[in-house]
């Protein structure tokens, strides 16, 4: 669900058609962090971003937290129409997937589009270094994954510190009817 690369860049032909073009980066994410990432992705029922071109734009955050349900939000734009989801999952004891808990989607307006956007932007998040950006045990990963008709970016931040990505991610939480206090945004 999750690849082993961290950008795909799509190159239009003369023809219409698209090269893809995969920049791999071993260094950056190893088998076993993607397979963690990908596990819960497939546990809430996450379409795969990274393996198409889209006409449209959408961006994926996953908060994956040590303490508490991981969450993935969704905002994506299609036709000039808007769109945010968002999902928790429950997991058992050994922090593996067992059902969806929250699966709840509604339309956003071009406004809030726009100011997510702009985050993105001010993120520099399409040119952001690729990968995950520090690591540790207890804390929580916030996953960033965008995908267009160009590009496909995936950046890791471990527990971040309060700034353009946090603010990036934060209005996202910000956007959905999940009640965190600010204290659990780790």
């Amino acid at each position: 669900m999750f690849p082993y690369i961290d950008s795909i860049q799509y190159t239009q032909q003369k023809d219409s058609s698209y090269i893809a073009k995969r920049i791999y980066s071993k260094d950056k994410y190893d088998y076993s962090v993607m397979k963690w990432y990908s596990e819960y992705l497939f546990g809430l029922r996450e379409p795969l971003l990274f393996n198409r071109k889209v006409d449209n734009e959408i961006f994926r955050f996953t908060w994956l937290r040590s303490f508490h349900e991981p969450v993935v939000i969704r905002i994506s734009e299609t036709e000039q129409k808007y769109n945010l989801n968002w999902k928790t999952l429950k997991l058992d004891e050994n922090h593996k997937p067992i059902e969806i808990i929250i699966n709840e989607s509604k339309n956003i307006t071009k406004k809030e589009w726009k100011n997510f956007n702009e985050l993105v932007k001010k993120t520099d998040f399409w040119n952001m270094e690729l990968g995950r950006y520090s690591m540790g045990t207890d804390g929580s990963e916030w996953i960033l994954e965008g995908v267009n008709s160009k590009n496909y970016r995936a950046v890791s931040v471990f527990y971040p510190e309060k700034g353009d990505f946090y603010n990036t991610c934060d209005y996202l939480i910000s956007l959905t009817n999940l009640k965190i206090s600010e204290k659990d945004k780790y």
